[in-house]
C-alpha cells in the first residue's frame, strides 16, 4: 500500500528546499506527526494556521501521486500556480479545460509526472475510474475545506456526501481532511462521511486575540452604507464586505466607487477571467476593498485585510467566523462587524445560533468559541465586553 518515503525530518528538509520556510509550527508537527505515520487526520486549523503545507509537504514525500478535492476552482488555480513557481509538478481538473488539456493533465498524472493533482469533487468519479484502470497509486488524498462536507454535502453539492466512497475505490490511502471551522458534531461527520473513524483528531484553538468582534444594529440600507463607507474610506490595509446577493454586491460596489474607495465586486456571476482579474488587483494591492458574495475567500492568502464587515447576518455562525477569519491573517489588529436591521432576522436561512448572537449582550468572543466547543477564559476583544471596534465608530 503507498505511503511516504520518510518521516519529519524529511518534511523539515522539503519544508526549507521548497517553500522557504526554516521551521513547522507546532501545531503543523501535530498533524504531520501522525499522517507521515501513515495516518488518516482531520486537521481543524484557523485560518492562516498554513493548513495547505500540511499535504503539500508531505505530497512530495508520498509513494504515488498525491490528489488533493478542492471545492473552488480560484482556489486551485491560486495553489496549482504558487506550486509550479516553486518547481513543484502541479496541475488541476476541472471544467474550465477542454478535452484535450484534461487528456494531457490525466495522462502525466497516470504516467508518474506529477506530484499533485487537485480536483473538484464532481470530477472525482471520473479521476478515480481513470486512475484505478491505469493502476495509479494514490499516495495521499486530500479534502481541502473540508466543512463543504457538511454544509454544501446534502443538497447544494452532494457528492460531497460519497468522498467516502471513491476513498475506498482509491485503496483508502493516507487521507487528510482540513478545515477552518468545525463543531464537535461537524467533525464526527466529516469523519463519518470519509469512512475514517478512527483518524487522528488535531484541533488547535479558535480563539483570534487580534480580531474584535462586533455588531452593531442599522435603521436602513443608508445608515448600513453610511458605517460601511465611514470604515473604508481612507483606512489603510485592505477591507472585504460580505454582502448576501449578487445585487448588492454591484450596488455596493458602485456606492463605494462613487466616493472615491478602490472597490470592486466578486460573485460566482462574473465569469472566470474577471474574477481571476478582480483576485489579481486585490492581491496586488491596485483594488483595497472587495465586495463579495460568499464565494469570494476560501484558500485566498491576503494577510492585511484589516476589516471584515458583513452587511447582514450570514447564515450560520460556522459560516460567519470562516469569512470573518479572513481578516488579520498577519497577526496584526484586524475587525470583524456585523451590520442588521430587524427584518434581516427573518430570512430563512438565518439559524437560531446567528439569531442569538447579533441580539446577545454575552460577549461575543466567548458565544463564538463555545459554539466550536471552547472555552474562553478572558476575551481578548468584543463589542460586548468594551473592546471598542473602530469600523462601527
Amino acid at each position: 500500500m503507498p505511503g511516504f518515503r520518510s518521516g519529519l525530518d524529511a518534511a523539515r528538509v522539503v519544508l526549507a528546499e521548497h517553500f522557504g520556510h526554516p521551521r513547522f509550527r507546532v501545531h503543523q508537527l501535530k498533524v504531520l506527526g501522525p499522517l507521515l505515520a501513515g495516518r488518516n487526520v482531520l486537521a481543524v486549523l484557523p485560518t492562516g494556521a498554513g493548513k495547505s503545507l500540511c499535504y503539500q509537504v508531505p505530497a512530495l514525500l508520498a509513494d504515488g501521486l498525491s490528489l488533493v478535492v478542492s471545492p473552488l476552482i480560484s482556489l486551485m488555480q491560486d495553489q496549482v500556480g504558487a506550486l509550479r513557481r516553486r518547481g513543484i509538478a502541479a496541475a488541476y481538473v476541472n471544467s474550465q479545460l477542454d478535452a484535450d488539456q484534461r487528456r494531457a493533465i490525466l495522462d502525466a498524472a497516470t504516467g508518474g509526472r506529477l506530484a499533485l493533482l487537485y480536483c473538484a469533487p464532481e470530477r472525482l468519479a471520473s479521476l478515480t475510474r481513470r486512475l484505478v484502470a491505469a493502476r495509479t497509486p494514490v499516495g495521499l488524498l486530500a479534502v481541502d475545506e473540508a466543512h463543504c462536507i457538511t454544509e454544501w454535502g446534502n443538497e447544494f453539492r452532494p457528492v460531497y456526501r460519497r468522498l467516502g466512497v471513491f476513498r475506498s475505490f482509491l485503496g483508502r490511502p493516507p487521507t487528510i481532511a482540513l478545515t477552518g471551522s468545525a463543531t464537535p458534531s461537524a467533525r464526527a461527520e466529516i469523519l463519518h462521511v470519509l469512512r475514517m473513524p478512527d483518524a487522528e483528531v488535531v484541533v488547535t484553538s479558535f480563539d483570534r486575540p487580534n480580531l474584535v468582534f462586533a455588531v452593531r444594529r442599522v435603521r436602513d440600507d443608508r445608515e448600513r452604507f453610511a458605517v460601511v463607507r465611514a470604515a473604508v474610506q481612507g483606512a489603510t490595509g485592505a477591507s472585504l464586505i460580505y454582502a448576501p446577493t449578487r445585487r448588492l454586491t454591484e450596488l455596493v460596489t458602485r456606492a463605494l466607487l462613487r466616493v472615491s474607495v478602490r472597490a470592486a465586486p466578486y460573485h460566482a456571476g462574473l465569469s472566470a477571467s474577471t474574477r481571476r482579474r478582480v483576485l489579481r488587483a486585490f492581491l496586488g494591492d491596485g483594488v483595497r476593498v472587495i465586495v463579495a458574495t460568499s464565494a469570494f475567500g476560501m484558500g485566498i492568502d491576503k494577510p492585511d485585510v484589516r476589516r471584515v464587515l458583513h452587511w447582514g447576518p450570514p447564515p450560520t455562525l460556522e459560516a460567519y467566523y470562516q469569512e470573518a477569519g479572513r481578516a488579520g491573517r498577519d497577526g496584526a489588529p484586524a475587525e470583524c462587524l456585523i451590520l442588521w436591521r430587524q427584518q434581516d432576522l427573518a430570512w430563512g436561512d438565518l439559524t437560531p445560533e446567528m439569531r442569538r448572537y447579533v441580539e446577545t449582550r454575552r460577549c461575543r468572543r466567548r458565544m463564538l468559541l463555545e459554539y466550536f466547543g471552547e472555552r474562553l477564559e478572558e476575551c481578548s476583544g468584543c463589542d460586548v465586553c468594551g473592546a471598542v471596534n473602530r469600523a462601527s465608530e
